[in-house]
């Protein structure tokens, strides 16, 4: 296994460009070495070009590197993309984002299934797995050819299951894709609740009847390559920080760092800027939860 590092989101799409040298050597100077390229990085890489020698120069003159990249989602991103006209473009879009993460020499590519026709249109997920299938068997020849794994994240729609991640992993059966395991997402997703307690989004997410799915990081845990660290209160997508929720943060560490064989990395995914936390405190808890790594 390839040595594991650590990298820091950043909602970078809520700062201006003439502050991205600050917020990068703020982290600098906090003891972080690696930020993860955001999905927002990589939407304005496809309209920008020039942008990417922005970043380049940024992280070269700050001490900073760009290690793993979340892809563009959405649904004209997203694997499961129903637009015809919409998915080639899609499919090159996605390979071009790799290219520019092999060039910074980024590990793993975090990637949607997509639950846009299942959410307003009510398609069944078997309906949903087919084109979102040929989309990923389209982007794996590159991957391999860089050198990225494709990690496929789990989230709290019908078709984002533990189980439905697991499904693309395994029918594709190659060393270039793996799975992201987002914490948030399965934290929302854990039994022990009532359905009452969401909100009115997720039940038209579920139609109506929310199923819980358990042991979501023991499903996804031989093939998990990396991994979205964040907290909620069990019910809403708030990419808290950790401690400011209910997941069991101890537990979580201990089995990320002895039963993923494959795990590449760990990555932060707090919203830091909408909920007021600053640099220094997202760093401490951290460092807390992974003493010499984070």
């Amino acid at each position: 296994m390839k040595e594991l590092i650590f990298s820091h989101f950043c909602p970078f799409e809520s700062v201006a460009d003439a502050l991205l040298p600050a917020i990068f050597a703020e982290f600098r100077d906090n003891g972080v070495e690696n930020l993860v390229f955001t999905d927002h990085f990589c939407k304005r890489l496809l309209k920008e070009h020039s942008f990417f020698s922005v970043l380049k120069r940024n992280c070269y003159n700050i001490g900073v590197k760009l290690q793993e990249m979340h892809a563009p989602f959405g649904e004209s991103f997203d694997l499961a993309c129903g637009s015809p006209a919409r998915r080639p473009g899609m499919i090159r879009d996605h390979i071009t984002c790799m290219r520019y993460a092999a060039e910074l020499g980024c590990r793993t590519y975090t990637l949607h299934i997509g639950a846009f026709d299942s959410v307003y249109l009510d398609l069944p997920t078997e309906q949903v797995r087919p084109r979102a299938l040929s989309a990923l068997e389209q982007i794996v020849p590159e991957a391999e050819k860089l050198g990225i794994v494709i990690a496929v994240e789990n989230a709290f729609e019908r078709c984002n299951t533990p189980d439905e991640v697991m499904y693309y992993v395994d029918a594709v059966n190659s060393p270039a894709v793996g799975c992201c395991f987002d914490s948030g997402h399965a934290n929302v997703m854990a039994p022990g609740k009532s359905q009452e307690q969401y909100g009115s989004h997720m039940h038209r997410v579920w139609q109506g009847d929310v199923v819980f799915y358990d042991r979501a990081f023991e499903k996804m845990a031989p093939a998990m390559v990396t991994c979205h660290l964040h907290d909620n209160d069990g019910f809403s997508d708030q990419h808290a920080l950790p401690g400011n929720g209910t997941a069991d943060w101890q537990e979580l560490t201990a089995k990320l760092l002895t039963q993923a064989p494959r795990l590449l990395s760990i990555q932060s995914e707090v919203n830091t800027i909408p909920h007021g936390v600053s640099i220094r405190q997202l760093c401490s808890k951290f460092r807390e939860l992974f003493p010499g790594l984070a």
